[in-house]
């Protein structure tokens, strides 16, 4: 029998930083939007992996065990000369389980099984397989399949099949996600999703790429462009979705509350016209409100979260009120969340003009957007709470 080995994270609740205690008394106005229905914009499932709520692509489970299999190949032009395949197991994990069970407040737990037997030989070379961007989705699936095939063994079921090549295969340059649902070549179901890692796991992102590939079997877009652009043109470094080095990587509220990380009373709606208090706490603490959401119209949305220095975002440049718009009608990788600049001409930090993009009581502390008609002011600040304003005209 082949060995296995098994990661269950569905017993660990990694702690993270301690809600603030809640000193700021906000002020009495009209508290417009307490339903927060409004503020859930519908997926728009023409959209590629839409950025609203309800998408419907046999997403992999967000909440609650994901459960994945992961298999380990080589190549007779790239052979492995790992002593195990456990090596690269533990490269990926505990790590990436442990990450999302921090982001999703132990909502969300990952449990991977493994073959750590051997590497499984692929039927042909690592350069024949053209691992380039632009791979197409049936190269990706010819792939996928023939892993499956040299693997020759029945997968437990799974929700998302994890295929690691050898970090001698450099030819296998990068790591996408195939969305469809995954085959063997004769029509036997394996799994939601597959995510086939590469060699840029191991140059550059680490661990991280599992937790940005799985994000796409959870139906998340991609929040870089796809034209060519600098990585961080639409939202900098805030979201691993984005920039998986960035230096605040923890998921937007937004997709906190769309993946059920977050529960609607932790929402703060603003659907209509006038002049409403918020006081939210940071993204990386559990508890408290985690989000203003004021409704532009049906498929747009402007977010205000608190970001800290703490969990997840401990290699933030920057902390503050962070301010990005969601458009559910952008497809993946055009832009469906955009940080607004309320910074210009800072300079940036850590490598991008966006990355200090944040509202802070000492700096920029209000911001017009002004083809909105909605102004943003910030009133004061207990620890790492922040208590602000939101005017709709």
């Amino acid at each position: 029998m082949r060995a296995a080995k098994l990661l269950l994270m569905a017993g660990w609740a990694w702690p993270i930083t301690n809600t603030i205690a809640t000193k700021l008394s906000a002020v009495k106005l009209p508290q417009l939007g307490a339903d927060v229905l409004p503020c859930k914009l519908k997926a728009d499932q023409d959209v590629y992996l839409s950025a609203g709520f309800g998408y419907e692509f046999n997403c992999a489970p967000s909440v609650g065990t994901l459960n994945a299999f992961m298999i380990f190949v080589d190549f007779s032009d790239q052979s492995a000369n790992e002593s195990s395949p456990e090596s690269l197991y533990d490269f990926f994990l505990p790590a990436a389980a442990e990450w999302y069970s921090t982001a999703s407040y132990g909502a969300l737990h990952l449990s991977v099984a493994a073959d750590i037997s051997r590497f499984y030989r692929m039927p042909a070379t690592a350069i024949s397989y053209n691992w380039e961007r632009g791979l197409t989705a049936e190269a990706h699936e010819h792939y996928i399949q023939d892993a499956l095939a040299v693997y020759n063994a029945t997968i437990p079921n799974v929700d998302v099949l994890y295929i690691v090549p050898t970090a001698n295969a450099t030819a296998i340059t990068y790591s996408p996600t195939f969305v469809g649902n995954v085959t063997t070549r004769d029509g036997t179901y394996v799994a939601k999703k597959s995510v086939t890692f590469g060699y840029d796991a191991y140059r550059t992102w680490g661990s991280l790429v599992l937790n940005h590939e799985t994000g796409h079997t959870m139906c998340l877009p991609d929040y870089y462009p796809y034209n060519g652009s600098a990585t961080g043109l639409f939202i900098g470094g805030w979201d691993l979705m984005g920039l998986i080095s960035g230096p605040s990587p923890d998921y937007f509220v937004w997709d906190k509350w769309r993946l059920g990380w977050l529960a609607d009373s932790q929402i703060d709606c603003v659907a209509g016209l006038g002049q409403t208090s918020h006081v939210l706490s940071p993204v990386e603490s559990t508890g408290g409100k985690k989000a203003v959401v004021v409704k532009h119209n049906d498929t747009d949305v402007l977010v205000m979260e608190v970001r800290s220095s703490k969990g997840l975002d401990r290699e933030s440049c920057a902390t503050g009120v962070l301010l990005y718009t969601v458009s559910t009608v952008t497809e993946t990788g055009e832009g469906p969340v955009r940080v607004l600049n309320v910074t210009p001409r800072s300079g940036g930090c850590a490598g991008d003009e966006l990355n200090d993009a944040t509202l802070t009581l000492d700096g920029v502390n209000s911001y017009v957007v002004s083809d909105w008609g909605v102004e943003i002011t910030l009133v004061a600040k207990d620890g790492e709470d922040y208590e602000l304003m939101v005017t709709v005209a």
